[in-house]
């Protein structure tokens, strides 16, 4: 039987380290109104108000989610949209959180493992929607107590309505 993608006693709650969330944010430089559905311990977060400091203050509106807090993101509703949701999200819930994520925001950037896309039912729900793979950057597995699947860890980004070329790259 293969190794369970989901840490053992079912928590999959993997808090991103903080320079790892710097620099996701940093690389792709969100503007207008960004999306963090599951904050966990405010890594992006913390990286939006630093890269926000950056720009205009209209220039980036944030806003979060946190189950935990009472926040659950599967509340927000079409009425609201997001130019942009990044996070890393819960492993056990991939499914679900890329299709909310589609209906509520142009542009999605996920931390995860790379081959959680690519799943039939996953790549249907994009096509449905019309997501397109803009960008995979291969990330190195943060130590632990991160995962140590063995497999990538990726920094995915598919946006609405995107047709182009897809940039598969090594991070730095």
């Amino acid at each position: 039987m293969g190794k369970t993608l989901i840490p053992k006693g079912g928590n999959d709650r993997i808090m991103t380290p903080d320079p790892l969330a710097q620099w996701i944010v940093d690389y792709f430089m969100p503007t207008g109104h960004v999306l963090e559905p599951c904050s966990g311990d405010g890594a992006f977060i913390r990286a939006f108000l630093n890269w926000k400091d950056q720009l205009h203050p209209s220039a980036l509106t944030i806003s979060s989610c946190e189950i935990d807090e009472g926040l659950d993101f599967f509340n927000v509703n079409d009425a609201d949209h997001y130019d942009w949701i990044i996070t890393n999200p819960p492993y056990s819930k991939f499914t679900a959180f890329l299709k909310h994520s589609m209906q509520v925001a142009d542009n999605v950037v996920f931390l995860c493992l790379e081959n959680a896309f690519f799943q039939k039912a996953r790549l249907r729900a994009m096509k449905e929607k019309n997501f397109g793979f803009v960008e995979i950057i291969h990330v190195e597995t943060p130590p632990k107590p991160w995962p140590q699947f063995g497999l990538q860890v990726g920094v995915v980004h598919i946006k609405k309505d995107y047709t182009g070329e897809t940039k598969i790259k090594y991070a730095n």
